[in-house]
């Protein structure tokens, strides 16, 4: 995959969607987790539909992001998925294409690949619903 080339995304899918700034995705976005989002994308075999990628720093207040997010440095991302079989297929290949923190929603994934965080497979609580509908 070239340095800015997706093959089952477009980078506008994960933009800022709190502010008027345009093409945070493109801009902010860490291209290896784009390149592993990609291919958990083919090895499930199904559609993923982002809620939510990059986050501003500047906008995170709207959405009490927290301030260690890796939404803000854009290796985080929120997955549509209220299906228990899609579910089980997307997190099987999120952790084939190398995923290791992966949230678990009944309404969505949240999947990134942050260094500076522990490995783990948690229940995605409450407290960020607001932020990824």
């Amino acid at each position: 995959m070239g340095i800015h080339e997706l093959k089952h995304f477009e980078y506008e899918e994960f933009d800022c969607k709190w502010c008027d700034k345009h093409s945070t995705g493109f801009k902010n976005m860490d291209r290896h987790f784009l390149q592993m989002l990609d291919e958990a994308r083919v090895l499930s075999e199904l559609k993923f539909k982002i809620l939510k990628g990059f986050v501003c720093y500047g906008c995170r207040h709207k959405i009490n992001e927290v301030e260690n997010s890796s939404h803000l440095i854009g290796r985080a991302a929120v997955i549509q998925c209220k299906h228990s079989y899609k579910r089980y297929r997307i997190i099987a290949a999120l952790l084939e294409a190398g995923f290791t923190r992966i949230g678990i929603h009944r309404n969505y994934l949240y999947v990134d690949n942050d260094d500076m965080k522990l490995d783990s497979i948690f229940q995605y609580d409450m407290i960020h619903e607001r932020s990824c509908k």
